[in-house]
């Protein structure tokens, strides 16, 4: 038979009880804490957009930076578990890692990249109060390599997390949302700065296109589409098919686009 959710069938019977009482189900207490709960998941869940058909041509102009984010935060997460011992701490930030990884593999999509944003915004205050309260209190002995790791962690998070908002407020914008906050710390770096200037850091991003286009080619039709004009859009929910090309504008200027990545 047809499966029916288990609150909604709570709600069907406690309002037909209430109805055979009062005459009047939304009377009953219980059926009101019922509502607000679902009106507040209902908005928790509204503060992450939901993508409708491809990223933005901004978004997927500055996958290079997406590069060399991951690659700091894996290198942050290795350090971590192999030379400080932080098994737990490592495990969350691994977390935070595949999350990022499984952004940039479905195309950017800012809803998955969102997600990630928040988890190393989380991750952040957890390692830096990890970090502060014992070197205050005086509980941490002064070791530095692993004053290096600990600082160099957060540092990579809050940079994930500032990248994350950046592209939020990119999409919100080419939506046309104009209630769009007007807080990017990072902003006109992101935009102006080319992590491909620097010998060592191109070379990550060779790394990150490799295997971009290698996930392409084995992941594109199994796990839903890398690409907005190609694929299966069903395997994946968030795509639902290529949107026309429409210039990028902010205030009726042509906005900056990094087209050194791959």
């Amino acid at each position: 038979g047809e499966l029916v959710d288990h609150r909604k069938l709570k709600f069907r019977v406690m309002s037909w009880f209430t109805t055979q009482k009062t005459g009047d189900p939304s009377l009953d207490p219980k059926i009101q804490r019922l509502v607000k709960d679902g009106q507040a998941a209902k908005g928790a869940l509204d503060c992450f957009p939901v993508q409708v058909g491809p990223p933005t041509a901004y978004a997927s102009n500055i996958k290079h930076w997406m590069h060399l984010i991951l690659f700091l935060q894996v290198a942050a997460c290795l350090l971590r578990g192999i030379l400080l011992i932080d098994v737990l701490g490592a495990f969350w930030m691994a977390i935070v890692c595949a999350l990022g990884w499984y952004a940039w593999f479905q195309d950017m999509n800012i809803t998955f990249l969102s997600v990630w944003g928040l988890a190393c915004g989380i991750n952040t205050v957890l390692d830096i109060a990890g970090f502060a309260i014992p070197f205050i209190t005086g509980v941490f002995e002064f070791d530095l390599v692993s004053t290096i790791i600990r600082i160099f962690t957060p540092c990579t998070e809050l940079l994930g997390a500032l990248f994350a908002w950046h592209l939020y407020r990119d999409y919100q914008l080419s939506q046309g949302v104009k209630d769009v906050r007007d807080c990017d710390p990072l902003g006109n770096y992101f935009e102006n700065a080319d992590p491909e200037s620097f010998a060592a850091l191109k070379s990550i991003n060779r790394a990150g296109t490799k295997a971009e286009k290698w996930a392409q080619g084995k992941y594109q039709d199994k796990y839903g589409s890398t690409q907005a004009s190609s694929g299966s859009f069903f395997s994946n929910p968030f795509v639902t098919g290529p949107a026309e090309p429409r210039p990028e504008t902010v205030d009726g200027e042509q906005r900056k686009q990094n087209l050194a990545c791959c």
